[in-house]
């Protein structure tokens, strides 16, 4: 079993990342501006898509930060946006790549609406492809170096699209290089720019709550997928938990933003201990470490005894670190008490 996940891991590893060129000619060439929109929040689901237009995948390898909207409706349609944090620059177009005219805002929006779901195809193009003859003759230090996002769309990039950034970055799968994931995790905070922007952001708790509801709802859908692409979509909801698991994440979160965040991780808890084909253990570890996290920042948990206490506070540096040998015995925090206990606590944070 061990082996077959780390194979999983290393033919998503390889078969990972998109190329393109890093001009943003495009970007100001574009008058249509509108506002944005609700769809940004409630449909960014990341999909591959092999069948994308050649027209369109000019324009994907042409811009390196660029929301690619697909929907089926009235014979297929595309909707492309050049987002940053204040405004978003905007173009509808047919499957064959005739330019729409833009509606009037409202027009627009219950459009999007009436088509919904429309799925998020692309956000944004790293300048290197994994396994391209220019990825095999860099150094990983070169690599890392090329994959840094630049200054100008580091900085205005929308939160909830640095998410999905982050979640495609060609290095994120070294999180399971180490068997504590917290470590992996933070290493790659040391490395990509894009995780550090990321992690630093005031504004994290709303486009976190929103991607952990959004992307629990493809559970379904992903039964229908390749293997390698169920694999994908489970182990980046794993490094998605890392994020979330952060201080700087649930430090944000209010009261009512907790308590939805723990709500969703209970339910999505349930839906991954319900289909152990689709999930692997490492999900439902990642969604503990979410609840310890919480337990440790918001304190008064009823430890057993100061044994717990000292194993719990390892587990929190380490998650690794859940089983210790002491005068010849052996002791484990996950006990079922130990994690009852949990369960009732997070149930009654209010």
């Amino acid at each position: 079993m061990k082996a077959k996940f780390l194979l999983t891991i290393l033919a998503i590893a390889t078969m990972s990342g998109c190329s393109s060129d890093s001009s943003d000619d495009s970007i100001g060439n574009i008058e249509t501006i509108i506002s944005a929109t609700p769809l940004q929040k409630a449909f960014y689901i990341a999909e591959d898509d092999n069948s994308q237009p050649a027209w369109l995948q000019e324009k994907i390898k042409n811009s390196p930060y660029l929301k690619v909207y697909h929907s089926e409706k009235d014979g297929g349609r595309y909707l492309l946006e050049y987002p940053n944090r204040l405004q978003t620059v905007s173009e509808l177009y047919n499957t064959d790549g005739q330019l729409q005219a833009m509606p009037t805002q409202e027009a627009f929006d219950a459009a999007l609406t009436a088509s919904a779901p429309w799925t998020c195809t692309h956000v944004y193009t790293y300048p290197i492809e994994v396994g391209s003859d220019e990825w095999r003759g860099l150094s990983v230090q070169e690599r890392q170096a090329r994959l840094q996002l630049p200054d100008n769309l580091l900085v205005n990039m929308r939160t909830e699209d640095l998410i999905l950034v982050c979640l495609d970055y060609p290095f994120a799968f070294e999180l399971f290089a180490f068997d504590d994931f917290q470590r992996g995790f933070m290493l790659l905070h040391e490395e990509f720019n894009g995780l550090r922007e990321l992690m630093s952001r005031n504004d994290l708790a709303e486009p976190f709550l929103s991607y952990l509801d959004v992307n629990w709802q493809k559970a379904g859908s992903m039964k229908s997928k390749e293997s390698l692409a169920i694999g994908q979509y489970t182990l980046m909801t794993v490094v998605f938990k890392y994020m979330l698991a952060q201080d700087a994440a649930i430090n944000q979160m209010n009261s009512s933003q907790l308590r939805s965040m723990l709500d969703l991780c209970m339910r999505n808890d349930q839906i991954e201990q319900s289909d152990p084909e689709t999930w692997s253990g490492v999900n439902l570890e990642a969604t503990w470490y979410i609840y310890a996290k919480v337990i440790h920042n918001k304190g008064g948990f009823p430890f057993k005894d100061d044994r717990e206490k000292r194993m719990f506070d390892a587990y929190i540096e380490h998650p690794r670190f859940f089983v210790i040998e002491e005068n010849g015995e052996i002791y484990q925090l996950f006990t079922d008490d130990f994690k009852e206990r949990v369960i009732t606590y997070i149930k009654n944070i209010a």
